[in-house]
């Protein structure tokens, strides 16, 4: 994969460039990292959506849009992600690259244009707020979305569990907030929230593809701009005892998710991602071959490991009568593995998993920068080369020593019950 090239133009903004003529587009993104909590949560989240479709120089629908299909079909696309304990909200323009513009045209300086249009002039009304159409829209949407992500049980199930592992803390919050808040968003209290942001966050741009960005031109716009947050994960905390809750829905099948916390400096990241594969993550994992197919016990069984929270959840959809069987079988493959119940072959095979997943993230602008912004966010970033170095001198022992080193915390429980109607 091509390197990418990071230049700090404060102490809170920072421009990455990752520059490869492999790819026909160019995509610019900014990405706002701020403290999650529960008190500013949802007001920042509906903030994305709300200045991204229309600017005081397209003030409506029709005209952005417009000025898109002007760009050679661009696109304008948004994201909110909790990462830690932090909130990090996402603007990013994509269009073609500048060699197959018709008219020569300076595709990346235009679509940074509309991206500044939308960050620094968005549409405000003549009381200087955001207009009460848009405003009220993306509330909807947002409530929506909401919805949506309750009605998708494996969804709810893995955030009610990070909600209970880290209760009381910001990392168990979501990063859209409640819906009673979404419901009493103020549009006063919106309006002003954009400008903290914009005081507030700190700044992770990104220029991806057949582009070469002018550094000068970012140093200008984001002059004063942002605050130095240090961001990282989460401390480690033994767990005193494991957090039960069990919740009932009528449902045909019940949800799992047991969550563990891990003790591990930030070197050993990749060490512990490979013990939740082996665990879990692959094919040949202890859980899949063991738990799902030799027992039956689950309709899927899966390990993942969360490196801003040093968790590791491991979910399952299982038949209700086999709850209790389902959670027994699958703390016993965990403590296998910590006896040393490991294969070469099958350490071989997580590891060739990981491999493959390590040598994609080049041929995707939006993988490059998901990865890259996760080890900025580490505060120890490393190349995809480099963690792949790391991944494959890992050895057995090393693995079993890891497997050790995680602590139940947690178990979330949504059991179905009896079907209505």
């Amino acid at each position: 994969m091509s390197e990418i090239t990071t230049r700090r133009l404060s102490d809170a903004v920072t421009l990455h460039t990752f520059t490869d003529p492999r790819f026909k587009t160019m995509k610019v993104s900014v990405n706002m990292f701020l403290p999650l909590e529960a008190s500013t949560a949802a007001r920042y989240a509906i903030l994305p959506g709300l200045v991204s479709q229309v600017t005081r120089e397209y003030p409506d629908y029709t005209s952005f849009n417009s000025r898109l299909a002007e760009l050679y079909g661009a696109s304008l696309t948004t994201r909110i992600q909790k990462i830690g304990a932090f909130q990090c909200l996402t603007l990013s323009a994509e269009g073609i690259s500048n060699r197959y513009a018709f008219g020569g045209e300076d595709m990346f300086a235009l679509l940074t244009d509309l991206l500044f249009s939308v960050l620094f002039d968005p549409l405000k009304d003549q009381d200087g707020l955001f207009p009460e159409e848009n405003f009220r829209q993306k509330q909807r949407q947002l409530l929506e979305q909401m919805d949506s992500e309750f009605n998708d049980k494996i969804v709810y199930t893995h955030r009610r569990s990070e909600e209970l592992l880290f209760q009381g803390q910001s990392a168990g919050l979501s990063c859209s907030g409640t819906r009673e808040e979404v419901e009493s968003l103020d549009r006063a209290a919106v309006t002003a929230a954009w400008d903290e942001i914009l005081s507030n966050a700190r700044f992770e741009i990104y220029a991806l593809g057949d582009c070469i960005p002018n550094e000068e031109m970012f140093r200008t716009r984001f002059a004063g701009l942002g605050k130095p947050i240090i961001t990282g994960p989460l401390a480690f905390e033994k767990p005193q005892e494991v957090r039960r809750i069990v919740e009932e829905q009528p449902l045909s099948q019940s949800k799992l998710s047991m969550a563990y916390r891990a003790d591990y400096a930030q070197e050993e990241k990749t060490l512990f991602g490979l013990t939740a594969a082996v665990l879990g993550g692959v094919p040949s994992s202890k859980l899949f071959q063991n738990v799902r197919e030799k027992m039956s016990l689950c309709y899927y069984c899966s390990a993942g490991m969360n490196q801003n929270s040093r968790a590791m959840y491991i979910e399952s959809g299982v038949e209700t009568h086999n709850l209790e069987r389902a959670e027994e079988a699958i703390a016993a493959q965990l403590r296998a593995l910590q006896k040393g119940e490991l294969t070469e072959d099958e350490l071989l095979s997580a590891k060739l998993a990981m491999q493959n997943s390590l040598r994609s993230v080049g041929d995707s602008l939006n993988q490059v920068e998901a990865f890259d912004l996760g080890q900025q966010f580490s505060g120890a970033p490393l190349s995809p080369e480099q963690v792949e170095e790391k991944l494959m001198a890992y050895t057995v022992d090393q693995v079993v020593e890891a497997a050790g080193r995680f602590y139940p915390a947690s178990v979330f429980t949504l059991k179905g019950g009896e079907l209505h109607g």
